[in-house]
């Protein structure tokens, strides 16, 4: 995915646009002699007999593009946004849901990670609880964009905000992650140290289901565990 790529955070009290950052990615490294094209052929061959096959080839291409650029601008009063690095992170899977006041939610699917010099591609899984103004249940398909590695931004714990709209059965979500702080898991869970809200990376759902309301927002404080596959 050579080219710019440019993220704008819209309608927030106290949005400022002069504060948008420009970050350049270090160009690509080569790996070693016929590594890169044992995996090259490997995810070939899975994009194509599986229906995520556009993923797979995009990441293959993102690992040796051109250096592009990524703009993130805007403010969100008392969240700070993380500062894109070179390293990146894409997940796409599957998520299901559902909830009534209280939401339960679990997904799984595949990651890439664009790291410095090379890429990773490897297998994730998710599992959320939190608060939801709606009552419904749903599945459907998910897309993440991380700003950072793998290890650091989609392993291990994490708070998405989504504001969802319903069309018929269909719902479509845009996503906010926000780090987590660290907490106890006593009753009541409590914060247990220092914590400044970050946003490290965005999403969108779309999904079936049923739902009471035609727009909800939720809140899903949630952990996601990381298996790499192949790395080039």
């Amino acid at each position: 995915m050579p080219g710019q790529t440019r993220i704008t955070f819209r309608n927030f009290t106290g949005l400022d646009l002069s504060s948008a950052r420009r970050v350049t990615p270090r160009r690509y490294k080569a790996p070693g002699f016929g590594e890169e094209t044992l995996v090259r052929g490997a995810l070939s061959a899975l994009g194509g007999v599986s229906s995520i096959g556009g993923l797979l080839s995009g990441a293959a291409a993102a690992a040796s593009s051109p250096p592009g650029s990524l703009t993130v601008s805007g403010i969100i009063p008392g969240v700070r946004i993380r500062v894109p690095a070179p390293d990146y992170t894409m997940a796409y899977g599957v998520t299901a849901g559902a909830g009534a006041g209280v939401a339960y939610g679990a997904g799984a699917g595949i990651y890439f990670w664009r790291k410095a010099a090379g890429g990773e591609v490897g297998l994730y899984g998710s599992l959320s609880v939190g608060v939801v103004s709606n009552i419904g249940v749903g599945a459907g398909g998910n897309f993440a964009f991380l700003f950072g590695p793998a290890p650091s931004m989609l392993a291990g714990d994490c708070i998405t905000i989504s504001v969802e709209i319903g069309i018929d059965v269909i719902t479509v979500a845009g996503q906010l992650i926000l780090n987590a702080p660290p907490v106890s898991l006593g009753m009541p869970p409590a914060i247990t140290g220092a914590w400044s809200p970050e946003v490290i990376g965005i999403g969108y759902a779309v999904t079936a289901g049923m739902s009471a309301l035609p727009a909800d927002i939720s809140v899903m404080p949630g952990r996601t565990w990381t298996r790499a596959v192949a790395s080039f």
